[in-house]
């Protein structure tokens, strides 16, 4: 039973970090208009929502597990840099919790952000899932148990993975129906 109850506190939050990374991939495969069509990308969107979804259920798992175990407290986890043992690192997952949640409400309400002018605002908003990814990755490398090896280079791929996929999204000429819209401005 002890070995469960250590697989469901630090498992569950490599299982949301991973599903989370799908997540951020998925959706800037999802706005690429250069290579997917639009049914393609309806299917990219739906891969990023069902694993934004799946990585907010466990890093819920994760919290509820690390509360149910004593790991941590109350407090710790609704206001960063309270925790005792590492006040920064367990402050950067709270942090990055409180961003995801935001990304997630922000991505559910996205209709309301259809108004002329407002999609920019939604795009800011949304962008957060970046420092949100970011923070949440160094607070799984460094704020649990040491880690085998094999976590350290799929941490190292996953940040290669974003890194790669974000400088392809931002590379001047990807996204051409953005520079149409700056160009009527």
């Amino acid at each position: 039973m002890q070995r469960l109850w250590a697989f469901v506190e630090f498992g569950s939050g490599v299982f949301s970090l991973l599903l989370l990374t799908f997540a951020v991939l998925w959706g800037v495969a999802a706005s690429d208009r250069m290579l997917l069509d639009p049914n393609h990308r309806l299917i990219a969107q739906a891969i990023h929502r069902g694993s934004a979804v799946g990585g907010i259920g466990f890093l819920g798992l994760h919290i509820w597990s690390k509360l149910a175990l004593q790991s941590t407290s109350w407090q710790a986890t609704l206001i960063p840099g309270l925790d005792g043992a590492q006040p920064i690192l367990i402050g950067l997952g709270t942090v990055a919790g409180y961003l995801f949640v935001a990304v997630m409400v922000t991505g559910a309400v996205r209709g309301a952000f259809a108004r002329k002018g407002q999609s920019r605002m939604w795009r800011a908003l949304h962008m957060t899932a970046y420092l949100a990814w970011g923070a949440s990755l160094v607070h799984g490398l460094r704020a649990g148990r040491p880690v085998a090896d094999w976590v350290d280079w799929g941490y190292g791929v996953a940040l290669t993975g974003v890194t790669v996929v974000l400088m392809m999204r931002l590379a001047p000429g990807r996204n051409p129906s953005a520079e149409k819209r700056k160009k009527e401005q």
